[in-house]
């Protein structure tokens, strides 16, 4: 059997469960933001009123869904990030 090369370096099976688990914080982020921008757009005192009388060319409706989904996805990964590097190896 052939030994693998000195210059491929293995993952560790703890590192990409830390991986899969920092990419889950990240998409449950993104899916939250976009909760959060349906529930703020189409409930009853919404935004949506406010980013309708905006002027057509600057921000719109799906500029205020990017930023939500982007917001709650970035703060989530970070957060992941945090809890996976205060756990007991």
């Amino acid at each position: 059997m052939p030994e693998p090369s000195p210059r491929i370096r293995r993952l560790s099976a703890q590192t990409v469960t830390r991986a899969i688990a920092l990419a889950g914080h990240g998409m449950m982020g993104v899916a939250l933001g976009l909760g959060f921008a349906l529930l703020a757009t189409w409930s009853a005192y919404g935004v949506r009123p406010v980013l309708m009388a905006l002027d057509p060319s600057g921000f719109r409706l799906a500029d205020f869904t990017i930023t939500c989904a982007l917001a709650f996805g970035i703060v989530t990964t970070l957060t992941g990030a945090a809890l996976i590097s205060s756990e007991d190896d």
